[in-house]
């Protein structure tokens, strides 16, 4: 059975000339780590993969693996099949150990599920095993958006290429549907509101959460899956304190200035990146320091 488990994102760090910065993240996997962390991920937002070229990505997803010893999920960029493969084999070749499994992200429109599974299988090809699909929603060819479907997915898992997914329906209903109709043996991590997200959607079938307060705090995510009720209410309460925060702020750019501010990583962004103000940097001081005041 897949394990109940926060999901914790990792973000790259820079340089003040802007180049690749890997010492604070191999000291932030640790910390995370040591911190009773179970898993980590690498994914095309938080990991910035559209400011990273590919021989940057792949340091950045080495050094995930090389420094953190529990379960990675490795993200591969958002590339055409080719490319995808050629990723996907140099990853297996140089730096994926048996903790391991690559994330793929479908680069274009969606057209129709045939060319979708086709772009799946050509990764397993070069893998020889199962991996994970990031399932956010993408443009139709045709018109309009389209989300991904419990039919598509569930082909894919029992043809033995998928084995989890990163799961974004924008809808909480429509997401509760559609995990409730997924096959069992998927590893669903739910994005998009953490704790909160994972309690309504925990009895549809999702496993796993993507970490949001966990990021800084991860004792507090921890702690979430064996509390009590009441022990639970008072997570959730301190989740949304953090998230009305965040999310007024913007979460990817709230993150990088809070590990920031805790000297954890993201010590410097590359550009185009948004500065975070002396009041925005007061307001989410104020945020931490107030959670770490409540205990961890």
């Amino acid at each position: 059975m897949t394990p109940r488990r926060a999901v914790v994102a990792i973000p790259p760090s820079y340089n003040q000339d802007q180049s690749l910065e890997l010492y604070s993240t191999a000291n932030y996997l640790k910390h995370l780590e040591d911190n009773g962390v179970s898993c980590v991920m690498t994914t095309a937002g938080t990991s910035q993969f559209n400011f990273l070229s590919s021989s940057e990505i792949h340091q950045f997803n080495e050094c995930v693996c090389n420094n953190f010893s529990g379960e990675k999920i490795i993200g591969i960029p958002p590339v055409s099949s080719f490319q995808a493969a050629d990723f996907a084999d140099h990853a297996s070749q140089f730096y994926l150990d048996s903790n391991s499994r690559l994330m793929a992200l479908y680069p274009d429109r969606f057209y129709d599920q045939e060319t979708l599974i086709a772009y799946v299988e050509s990764i397993c090809d070069v893998t020889g095993s199962g991996i994970y699909l990031h399932a956010q929603k993408m443009r139709s060819g045709i018109s309009g958006e389209w989300n991904y479907t419990a039919d598509i997915l569930n082909r894919m898992c029992l043809n033995g290429d998928l084995v989890g997914i990163k799961e974004e329906h924008s809808s909480l209903q429509q997401s509760y549907d559609f995990v409730n109709h997924l096959n069992y043996n998927l590893d669903v991590i739910v994005a998009g509101g953490s704790m909160r997200r994972f309690q309504f959607l925990e009895p549809a079938g999702a496993n796993a959460f993507l970490s949001g307060i966990g990021n800084l705090f991860p004792n507090i995510e921890n702690r979430f899956f064996d509390a009590d009720d009441k022990e639970r209410k008072e997570i959730l309460n301190k989740e949304s304190r953090f998230f009305d925060v965040f999310m007024k702020i913007g979460w990817h750019r709230s993150l990088r200035e809070a590990l920031k501010i805790m000297n954890l990583t993201c010590l410097n962004d590359r550009n185009p990146w948004p500065e975070c103000s002396m009041s925005t940097n007061k307001e989410l001081t104020q945020i931490i320091e107030g959670i770490k005041t409540d205990g961890r």
